[in-house]
């Protein structure tokens, strides 16, 4: 039973962190393609706000590893690819909360049009991590 345990909280820690970094690294180079298409020079703001949003999401990684780790165990009727959806979802909504506190930003429709491309590459990367398994077949 411990080993099960750790083999699953193992694989919910890999699984967190290359969520975390496809996350970071699709948000912010949606954001590098959308800044840049105005102005080039403009890359750099996009720049800085991958990195102030790989911060803030880091600070959220020892919240989601333990969230996975129960929503994992309790055997809900819900799908891995569903509980994970919900996860960054709740994560994400917690995140801009923590940047509306820290940043000159008025409201969350605000800071939406900055956030939702981290969101969105959240959810492709729960898409591709928690797909259907898929099927090696032998030829000969």
């Amino acid at each position: 039973m411990l080993h099960y345990y750790a083999a699953t909280s193992q694989s919910t820690i890999t699984r967190t962190l290359i969520l975390w970094l496809l996350s970071n690294v699709g948000g912010t180079l949606w954001l590098a393609f959308d800044f840049a298409s105005d102005r080039l020079e403009d890359y750099s703001i996009a720049l800085m706000s991958g990195l102030v949003a790989a911060l803030v999401s880091l600070a959220m990684v020892p919240l989601v590893v333990p969230f996975f780790t129960l929503m994992s165990g309790l055997r809900a009727n819900w799908s891995r690819r569903t509980l994970a959806l919900s996860g960054v979802t709740l994560f994400f909504l917690l995140a801009n909360q923590l940047l509306l506190l820290l940043l000159p930003i008025n409201s969350l429709w605000g800071l939406l049009p900055m956030s939702l491309p981290y969101w969105v590459a959240a959810v492709l990367a729960v898409l591709w991590l928690y797909g259907p398994a898929r099927r090696v077949v032998a030829v000969g």
